[in-house]
């Protein structure tokens, strides 16, 4: 809001034909990138030092100053020109909360446009006198989003490792969704960029913030190098479950990550975490179908095939419920297995019930034609599996995800 008065201010107070005029010409030459005319023009109509600082701190429609408008366009050699006139408009703002060094960052210029914001910020080639710098490199826009931020939504790594390096901190700080750099890398599957920050700045002490970035590698279904690296790192991540309480290997069993579930699946205390809901890693594996999921987690954790979740289903009673004919064929197939055939859920509900409940004829049918069935098991409105009609079907559907 603060950015729309400034606009107006200018539209209202400036109406004088001549201020106009020099103003479109110079948003022309910092556009074109003009550096010769640019300087000449402020030399010659702006001589006095208040009157041209107050010039170049006027504002496009969009909230940029000069220094965006020349870095938009990637003319580095104009922006520095502009600077050495006018070194706060480093900080300022458009519109959209971004500085100029978003603008570069988003660009992808490292060689010249980001350099040469650096070297200004630092007002020497003395890397010790680091003061603007930092505060550059920290500033947020409007999604919260640093500099750093930027260059790696974009893909523009080369500019990623020039940021870290001048700051390793700002690979921690979370925009508005709560991601950090090192969360957004981690996601990408970056690896050099991960063991910089790993290397510059996760310390022993050093909090992670925002969503976890073991997560993001389970999530981007990463190689076992970037899984290792990150999850070494699981010490400073403050939060190791996501907002529905699922641990990553909850995430890994879902997506039907495979490698991840081999690598996470080695800690058993995991597999027998409850989410938020009450569901284990290994139902959600069954309720996507996931047979090769479903196998390594038992191979890590055989005894998980008896965990129930809130509403005392078995992983046979999760898989009918959700259709997945297959898994059912390998559960019903495998002796050690057998036991889960008949069980009943907290409203006496067996697998068959969930199955017809809600309309899997596949799964229906494998239960039907193996001779363990129980078909007279009664739920607890009095129902056997195949006496349920479609006129209560709908009043005997329960949710299963909170």
């Amino acid at each position: 809001m603060e950015a729309h008065h400034r606009t107006q201010d200018f539209e209202e107070t400036d109406g004088d034909a001549d201020n106009l005029h020099l103003y479109q010409q110079l948003y022309s030459y910092a556009t074109h990138g003009n550096t010769n005319r640019f300087h000449d023009t402020i030399e010659k109509k702006l001589q006095d030092p208040n009157a041209r600082v107050q010039f170049l701190s006027r504002r496009s429609p969009q909230n940029n100053t000069f220094v965006h408008i020349a870095v938009s366009s990637g003319h580095a050699e104009l922006a520095a020109e502009i600077l050495q006139q006018h070194k706060p408009l480093l900080l300022e703002k458009n519109f959209e909360g971004d500085t100029a060094l978003h603008i570069a960052a988003k660009s992808g210029d490292i060689d010249t446009t980001t350099n040469t914001l650096l070297r200004e910020a630092r007002g020497t080639t003395n890397v010790e006198n680091n003061g603007d710098v930092l505060t550059l490199l920290r500033m947020k826009n409007n999604e919260e989003n640093t500099a750093l931020h930027e260059a790696l939504i974009q893909g523009h790594q080369s500019i990623a490792k020039c940021l870290i390096e001048a700051d390793p901190t700002i690979s921690l700080y979370t925009n508005k969704e709560q991601k950090s750099p090192l969360y957004l890398v981690a996601e990408q599957g970056l690896v050099e960029i991960v063991k910089l920050i790993k290397e510059k700045a996760v310390e022993k002490n050093t909090k992670i913030q925002g969503k976890s970035p073991l997560f993001a590698t389970i999530l981007g279904r990463q190689k076992k190098e970037v899984l290792k690296i990150i999850s070494n790192m699981e010490a400073n991540i403050l939060n190791s479950k996501d907002e529905k309480g699922r641990t990553p290997l909850h995430c890994a069993a879902s997506i039907g990550y495979l490698e991840g579930v081999r690598f996470l699946g080695r800690r058993l205390v995991d597999s027998h975490r409850k989410d938020h809901c009450g569901n284990f890693p290994i139902h959600y594996a069954s309720s996507k179908g996931h047979v090769d999921i479903v196998k390594e987690l038992l191979r890590h954790c055989p005894d998980s095939k008896e965990l129930r979740n809130s509403s005392d289903q078995n992983i046979l009673h999760v898989a009918a419920r959700y259709g997945e004919d297959n898994l059912v064929k390998y559960f019903l197939k495998t002796v050690e297995f057998q036991s889960l055939i008949n069980q009943k859920d907290n409203r006496g509900n067996t697998p068959l019930h969930l199955a017809k409940m809600y309309r899997h004829p596949k799964v229906v049918d494998l239960f039907i034609l193996d001779r363990r069935i129980n078909l007279k098991v009664l739920n607890d409105r009095g129902m056997t599996a195949l006496g349920i009609s479609e006129s209560t079907l709908e009043t005997s559907i329960i949710s299963w995800v909170c």
